[in-house]
């Protein structure tokens, strides 16, 4: 049994398996049998273990649902509204500053073009 790293070529990781050798009596020849353990970390140098699972992970598998529940497990999309609309009319807000004062800076902008340009015209 010994410990086998294979380096990813998409994507540069390194694998680590874990192989034992396996004689096959039609062939004659010696197989290696190779046990995924996981991916080695490129900065520590340590094996990040997988999670044993086999295949893909499902859809949404993972996720923290973003539906707030009481105890008694009713859903409360109206206190999810109220906070998602209370974000947006700040984000709303912060806006309006950005663009007032993106005004005033074309504003100013412009006054020292002007003065510039009459700077230069004077000489």
């Amino acid at each position: 049994m010994s410990i086998v790293r294979h380096k990813d070529k998409k994507s540069g990781s390194i694998i680590v398996y874990e192989s034992t050798s396996h004689y096959d009596p039609e062939t004659k020849q010696s197989r290696p049998i190779r046990k995924y353990l996981g991916i080695e970390d490129p900065v520590t140098g340590e094996l990040i273990p997988s999670s044993g699972k086999r295949g893909r992970k499902k859809k949404g598998e993972g996720e923290e649902p973003t539906v707030i529940k009481t105890e008694k497990g009713e859903e409360k999309y109206k206190a999810m509204y109220e906070k998602l609309l209370a974000e947006s009319t700040q984000q709303k807000e912060y806006m309006k500053q950005l663009e007032h004062e993106n005004k005033r800076l074309t504003f100013c902008l412009l006054k020292l073009r002007d003065t510039i340009a009459g700077m230069i015209e004077g000489k």
